[in-house]
């Protein structure tokens, strides 16, 4: 069929190069596409070129070619351009900062035609780094713009798409805890993945150290590059010591060349050790199929500082039945939690919210009354909205639509605050 949506996507975005990965439907695993098709050529430069002879834009290394060739402008640092709410001055000409994101990711995920020229996107996953709120909305700005609406995409941290891509690895990679160095520009952090088998489902966590005060990025070629594997080493005693792993990954363009190798040997003996740099890209391809509920994660929860540890759901009427309709998803990142829904009222100036915390199974109810709603006597249409300001914070309004040309809108609205209170999960005693 042609324009099918059936593409499973992931797209790693950094400031300095991306990756794009799809879900290949015969080995059923996220690939690398790269420029052209060539898997060489995966890591994609952040950067856009606009030139003024043509107005055309170009992207990746092509950019740096036609920088050197061609009379434009290189444009760099995308993400930092679109974490504020500046407009964006190129050429002499301003342009919203969701702009350029839009520029690359289109012609990032136009390489997906080079493969797939019949297929189209039909869930797509775009981790960042940086969990910066206002890139997070440029960003889903950018993809609307492109035609990709929430309803088949998502934006997740680095941190959120490792848990993903451990979790989706043979089980006796994972037997025990699994740990992960990332060393970027901004030095060495080490993270550590830990389950509880004994809750249902099992539960996830990260704990995370950083490291960047003991090893800060050094470039290639520095004098104190000669004393990194030292260095590292520290490092590694200090994060493994006492600790069951059972899989060590490393990545980050700090672990370039074969410096780190030696101390991984010597520390390591008896664990999995895997290198690479597309560890965030594959892991938002499974994230992608995941968030279709094709994954193979359903029987674990992921409660990471940015994921809701609780569900929300209500209580309606429909084709003749009651039936718990969930609003939010337990394990879901905050700043994706929004969620609208309409409903008529029956007679009823209250609605119920429930609250239940996975850790320990509690429940709140939480009542919103919508006082003066029936003063107008009438039909009406309401609608629901759930947001969160941030992982504590939960804000629940109704919106009085009215009911067509018959009945107009009181324009009424009511709010209230939910404080959402954390409950501890202590790790799995081995």
């Amino acid at each position: 069929m042609s324009n099918e949506r059936t593409l499973l996507v992931g797209v790693d975005l950094c400031e300095d190069v991306s990756q794009l990965t799809c879900f290949n439907p015969v080995t059923l695993e996220p690939e690398n596409i790269g420029f052209n098709g060539d898997v060489d050529q995966c890591m994609i430069p952040t950067v856009l070129f606009y030139r003024r002879d043509t107005a055309e834009w170009t992207f990746g290394e092509e950019a740096f070619i036609w920088n050197k060739e061609k009379d434009g402008v290189l444009i760099k640092n995308l993400l930092q351009k679109a974490s504020t709410e500046k407009l964006i001055s190129i050429d002499g000409k301003d342009y919203e900062p969701q702009f350029l994101l839009e520029r690359y990711l289109k012609r990032v995920l136009g390489l997906l035609k080079t493969i797939y020229p019949e297929a189209t996107i039909r869930e797509l996953v775009v981790t960042v780094r940086e969990k910066n709120m206002i890139l997070i909305q440029h960003l889903y700005q950018a993809l609307q713009n492109l035609g990709i609406s929430k309803l088949r995409a998502s934006i997740q941290s680095h941190e959120q798409c490792f848990v993903t891509y451990a979790m989706n690895q043979p089980k006796e990679l994972r037997v025990n805890d699994v740990a992960l160095f990332d060393y970027d520009i901004d030095g060495l952090k080490y993270y550590q993945i830990s389950v509880n088998r004994r809750t249902s489902p099992q539960t996830v966590v990260l704990n995370k150290r950083d490291f960047s005060d003991v090893l800060p990025f050094v470039p290639k070629g520095a004098e104190e590059a000669e004393d990194l594997p030292y260095m590292f080493e520290s490092v590694l005693e200090n994060a493994l010591h006492k600790q069951i792993i059972s899989t060590i990954y490393v990545t980050g363009p700090g672990f370039q060349g074969d410096w780190y190798k030696n101390a991984l040997k010597k520390l390591c003996v008896g664990r999995r050790v895997f290198a690479g740099q597309n560890l965030y890209a594959k892991g938002a391809g499974y994230a992608a199929r995941e968030a279709i509920g094709e994954g193979k994660l359903q029987s674990y929860l992921y409660l990471g500082d940015e994921m809701l540890p609780i569900e929300i759901s209500m209580e309606l009427f429909h084709q003749g039945e009651f039936h718990e309709y969930v609003l939010v998803e337990a394990g879901t990142a905050w700043y994706n939690a929004t969620k609208t829904i309409s409903f008529i009222p029956d007679d009823e100036l209250e609605v119920e919210i429930q609250v239940k915390h996975v850790i320990g199974s509690q429940v709140e109810r939480h009542f919103l009354t919508m006082d003066g709603l029936w003063n107008y006597k009438r039909k009406t249409r309401v609608e629901l909205t759930v947001e969160f300001m941030d992982v504590h914070t939960c804000i629940v309004r109704l919106n009085d639509r009215g009911f067509g040309d018959l009945f107009p809108s009181s324009n009424r609205v009511w709010e209230k605050e939910i404080q959402i209170q954390a409950r501890t999960m202590k790790k799995e005693e081995t």
